[in-house]
């Protein structure tokens, strides 16, 4: 009854196991970390220098405040573009196209990126030079 081959394929099994699990940690942290990062470190960066670039001359909000706009406006006139094209028009007819969702303008950062440029634009017009 020797029973070292069994045991040494088991071990072996056991050791692949334990790297593959090892592995797919490794990926899935580097996933999630990534993910992480674009959804909630860099807007809440790009928030922090706002407020200090507010902080430092608020009469920069009214220049933010419109440079944002000019930005929305032409991600609207791309998209319309983008929409009216003849290709565009039969790819959205087809049943199993990926769904593009606008997912910057649901995100609370971006909501909040705005409310704090709003409240810079407002209090460099309540205050005017005096304020800056």
């Amino acid at each position: 009854f020797d029973l070292r081959p069994f045991v040494r394929r088991d071990s072996t099994f056991s050791l692949l196991t334990t790297l593959f699990v090892c592995l797919a940690l490794c990926v899935a942290s580097l996933l999630l970390s990534s993910d992480v990062n674009r959804l909630v470190l860099y807007p809440v960066e790009k928030m922090v220098a706002k407020v200090d670039t507010i902080r430092s001359n608020p009469l920069m909000a009214m220049k933010m405040a419109d440079d944002q706009f000019k930005e929305e406006e032409i991600k609207k006139d791309r998209e319309s573009r983008h929409e009216n094209s003849t290709l565009q028009m039969f790819i959205g007819m087809l049943p199993f196209r990926a769904r593009e969702s606008s997912a910057d303008e649901l995100m609370e950062t971006v909501i909040l990126e705005k409310t704090i440029i709003k409240l810079g634009s407002l209090l460099a017009l309540g205050f005017g030079e005096a304020g800056a």
